[in-house]
């Protein structure tokens, strides 16, 4: 049975890969049908049922807020009562703000005290009989940590703000930095470069993070304000880190109970400047230690939850515009400030204009219908206009490949692409000249001093200038003449060297003098030579890059004498996709309902992944408690890994992040290990993917009833009769035989599309935990398989295309359908080829085409309309709206391309045509088909071919 049959498939002719007629004059899609691959629709209810199931197991266990609610700088969540490893009960902490970061502020202050030399003295030498605090070995490593001995630690002296000679000094300079720090005086202090702590405070914008601790708060006004209204203001007296290298020093100097005066004197500066004043409990539910706020420094919500820098009046009027640019540097009060602003007004410029947009809207459907018409008349100039371009794109990309492979350095691409054009000409013409007269050519060898004796016949100049003759009174100076340099072979106009020795500046290479009044004298390259010689070298100073780039310019050169060769021998096929394109636009123009349905597939395909996101975030918000080790790490890089070592915290994908746990560090090995993990906010597992493939396969079961749709529309249209075209019911009968027929071979075809898809996202999940264990090469084997997956499946939707047409033609199920879609490919594969790209180019200039004349009947909508308004917001609105409608119209028009194509075929492999107002094939394709016997009388014989080809066998 053909395609054009009314009966059910029995078997399929692959012997003689023809079509066959069973019934004549039954033409048009198979009127008795049976459903199809009805099996497919148990499994994909049972997938239903499956993702059902598991999204009630994530509605069950996961938590939403996981994916959005700001985080601490342990990775707790804000606003929740239950934290990961035990985490702080956060409930009613909604805000994401910053404290200061007590160690790290204090990091240089404290270096400069406890390596001054009033400090190191007491530490490690015998001061006034009194025996240094630490033991000979303790001194060493102290000496070592402060870098005032050299070893492995340092690279040189540390840089901390000037030495402390006594222990005076210790008592006025540090009490002065941390008064400043502690906010006891005016906060303009603590950023003012005349202040105690100087340009420290004032240039750590850049490394902001550093210096903040990232905390949930009640509020983001949270600040000074709120310590001094505290009943029970809470205080954080300094403790060095536990893995810091100077805690032992600084332990031994803070617990000293003896009497020295000088011990005692640091000793003071540390247990009365080393104290802070804490936020609450109540506004900040950590240790006092991460609760110290940061004097000068206010925050502000920036969005919901989320809040951002801002400076106290006291600072900004003190330290003015110039700190203001200095504290931009963090980018985020301004980034914040302007992005609200921004689309604020974006959003009232589109309110205001919204009466134009209706209009632009209504105009970019009219425009899609005008050149749909339009294209019935101007499909040929396009596509010819289309392969000319690509000919033309061909041949100028190997032209700028070949330009920038000679490019001088300093000169420009245009001069140099005329140099290389003056070269070729030169010596094609000198070529011919020499083929004609049948002469022996001139030598072009450049030879002697300064390329003095150089005898050639080239007369053009490397710009392409014509030479003078040598002495002509018309020449710029006709002193230059055989007779005075009798030795130079000054004959007629060529191009030569002349000079004398005693010439104080002489040419470095031939030249002439140009018969152009602008251009005086100007160099020449010999016959043959092409490429321009560079004296100060190539603009490209890579030689294999030009290498490379000059066998670009050939391979493409290549390419477009193939095409060129093509073109020619294809020219028949690209007239007959011309006419599938005219028909197309004409089934588009008769059928103007068929716009609906993207329509309607676009909002289901939106409600569906709307829902399906929403069950799918409670999945991946339930990260395991084990995902990362609960332990804690001696070194930053042996948390977080380096670029060829994975972390601990981060081997896995989704990466967790690190953290340094200053108030409990447990002892390993007798080394105090600081370093933490904190779990990322989604993971995967396995219901994840049961649910995701269930995306998969109902987004391409959307498409494909969609495609089978218009398919079907297509097919009952082209075998209605011209004068009833657009009369009869065309997208009705389309509808029911999909639904009542064939939802199973569909979802068949959808579930093929979703394995292939869910195998790539998997691949490119596998490359993800590759990366995170740093295996490059197993990387670089899954990107390669992924590419060959991705190649796979852009094949399998081209066949599975096919495919719906078949069935929304012949009845039959996917199988049958894919297989017959697939020989009817392989006989044509020319005729799709073709078919293929010039569609794209069609399809191209259409989207190109929509879009500007949306735009444009947009602009002077907008500005008739409201001639106040600035136009650039809704101009671009119009773009995207333009861009949308050309893809709503051209998607159709391509499937409808691809089913006209196959009904040609049908009607040219059965032999079957009728053309005028009582036949049914469109004037357009009439010139391909053969029209020797009537279509009725080809029917039956070939049904008698086919009954005796089958009883010889």
């Amino acid at each position: 049975m053909g395609c054009c049959s009314s009966a059910q498939v029995e078997k399929d002719p692959e012997e003689d890969d023809r079509l066959t007629a069973s019934e004549p004059k039954q033409f048009g899609p198979a009127p008795d049908r049976g459903c199809t691959d009805l099996w497919c629709l148990a499994v994909l209810l049972a997938a239903w049922l499956a993702w059902f199931v598991v999204t009630i197991m994530g509605v069950t266990d996961g938590n939403l807020e996981r994916l959005y609610q700001p985080r601490d700088y342990q990775g707790a969540y804000c606003n929740l009562e239950t934290n990961w490893n035990g985490g702080p009960n956060l409930l009613g902490y909604t805000k994401q703000s910053f404290t200061m970061n007590v160690s790290a502020v204090t990091d240089v202050i404290v270096k400069q005290m406890m390596c001054s030399t009033a400090a190191s003295q007491v530490l490690t030498q015998t001061v006034s009989g009194n025996s240094p605090l630490l033991g000979n070995l303790d001194q060493q490593d102290y000496l070592c940590s402060c870098c005032l001995i050299p070893c492995d630690k340092c690279s040189g002296s540390l840089q901390v703000g000037g030495d402390l000679a006594n222990v005076a000094d210790i008592a006025s300079v540090i009490t002065a930095k941390l008064t400043e720090l502690r906010g006891k005086v005016s906060p303009d202090n603590l950023f003012s470069p005349s202040g105690a702590n100087g340009e420290v405070f004032s240039e750590m914008w850049s490394e902001a993070n550093l210096y903040f601790n990232e905390v949930c708060l009640t509020s983001c006004s949270a600040d000074f304000a709120s310590v001094n209204g505290s009943a029970t203001p809470r205080e954080y007296i300094y403790d060095m880190v536990p893995d810091s290298d100077l805690k032992l020093a600084f332990d031994t100097i803070k617990s000293y109970s003896g009497s020295r005066a000088d011990v005692t004197a640091i000793r003071t500066v540390i247990s009365d400047s080393f104290k802070f004043e804490a936020l609450p409990l109540s506004v900040c539910p950590y240790s006092a230690k991460r609760c110290v706020p940061m004097p000068g420094v206010e925050f502000q919500e920036l969005t919901s939850n989320y809040c951002t820098f801002s400076m106290t009046a006291d600072v900004v009027n003190t330290l003015g515009s110039a700190f203001s640019a200095t504290f931009e540097s963090l980018g985020m009060n301004a980034l914040g400030n302007s992005m609200m602003d921004t689309v604020g007004t974006w959003i009232g410029d589109f309110q205001s204009s919204l009466d134009a947009f209706v209009l632009v809207l209504l105009v970019s459907f009219l425009i899609g219908f005008i050149y749909m018409v339009a294209l019935r008349f101007l499909v040929g100039v396009c596509v010819w206009i289309s392969v000319c371009l690509f000919f033309v794109i061909l041949v100028l990309g190997g032209a700028m490949s070949f330009i920038s492979s000679s490019r001088c350095s300093g000169v420009g691409i245009f001069e140099t692409g005329q140099q290389l054009v003056v070269g070729a000409a030169t010596t094609v013409s000198v070529a011919a000249q020499n083929a004609i007269d049948q002469t022996i050519p001139a030598s072009e060898v450049l030879s002697g001093v300064r390329d003095s004796n150089y005898t050639g016949v080239q007369r053009y100049t490397q710009m392409g200038w014509l030479c003078a003759d040598w002495g002509a009174a018309t020449n710029a100076d006709p002193s230059y003449n055989s007779t005075n340099y009798p030795d130079s072979n000054l004959v007629k106009n060529y191009c030569r060297n002349p000079f004398k020795d005693a010439d104080r500046h002489k040419a470095r290479t031939i030249w002439c003098f140009t018969q152009d009044t602008e251009v005086r004298w100007q160099e020449c390259s010999p016959i043959g030579v092409i490429k321009p010689i560079c004296e100060h070298g190539y603009d490209i100073q890579s030689e294999e890059l030009r290498v490379v780039l000059e066998i670009v310019a050939y391979i493409l050169w290549v390419l477009a004498l193939i095409y060129c060769i093509a073109v020619c021998c294809l020219t028949d096929r690209i007239r007959l996709a011309i006419a599938v394109n005219k028909v197309a636009s004409v089934f588009v123009v008769h059928t103007p309902r068929i716009l609906v349905l993207p329509v309607v597939q676009s909002l289901l395909a939106g409600i569906w992944t709307l829902v399906w996101g929403i069950s799918a975030a409670f999945l991946l918000s339930q990260v395991p408690s084990g995902y990362v080790p609960s332990g804690a790490y001696l070194t930053y890089a042996e948390a977080y890994g380096s670029a060829t070592v994975p972390g601990a915290c981060t081997d896995k994908w989704p990466t967790g992040s690190v953290w340094k746990d200053e108030e409990n560090c447990p002892l390993v090995n007798g080394t105090a290990a600081c370093w933490k993990c904190s779990p990322p906010r989604y993971s995967f597992d396995w219901r994840f993917w049961v649910s995701f493939f269930n995306f998969l396969w109902n987004s391409a079961l959307n498409i494909a009833v969609g495609q089978c749709i218009i398919a079907g529309a297509v097919c009952v249209w082209f075998f209605t009769p011209n004068g009833e075209k657009g009369t009869r019911p065309a997208i009705r009968s389309s509808l029911y035989n999909v639904f009542r027929f064939h939802m199973g071979s569909l979802a068949f075809g959808a579930f093929i599309i979703a394995v292939v898809q869910l195998v790539r996202y998997m691949l490119k999940y596998y490359e993800k935990q590759a990366k995170a264990q740093k295996n490059r090469v197993l990387v670089m084997i899954l990107r390669a398989l992924q590419c060959l997956v991705w190649c796979f499946e852009k094949c399998l939707k081209f066949l599975n295309k096919n495919a719906y047409i078949q069935i929304a033609l012949m009845g039959t199920n996917f199988c049958t359908s894919a297989r017959k879609a697939f020989f009817l490919i392989m006989r044509n594969a020319l005729r799709f080829g073709t078919v293929a790209i010039l569609g794209s180019m069609i399809h191209m200039i259409g989207i190109l085409a929509m879009t500007a004349g949306t735009v444009v009947m947009g602009y002077f909508i907008l500005s008739g309309l409201h001639p106040n308004m600035a136009p650039a917001v809704p101009i671009l609105i119009y773009v995207m709206l333009g861009y949308i409608v050309a893809k709503l119209f051209t998607s159709i028009f391509e499937l409808a391309v691809d089913t006209t194509l196959q009904c040609f075929l049908c009607c040219e492999e059965l032999n079957i045509a009728e053309i005028g107002d009582e036949g049914f094939v469109p004037s357009s394709l009439a010139p391909w088909l053969d029209q020797s016997q009537a279509p009725e009388k080809a029917s039956a014989q070939k049904v008698q071919e086919d009954e005796a080809a089958l009883n010889k066998q």
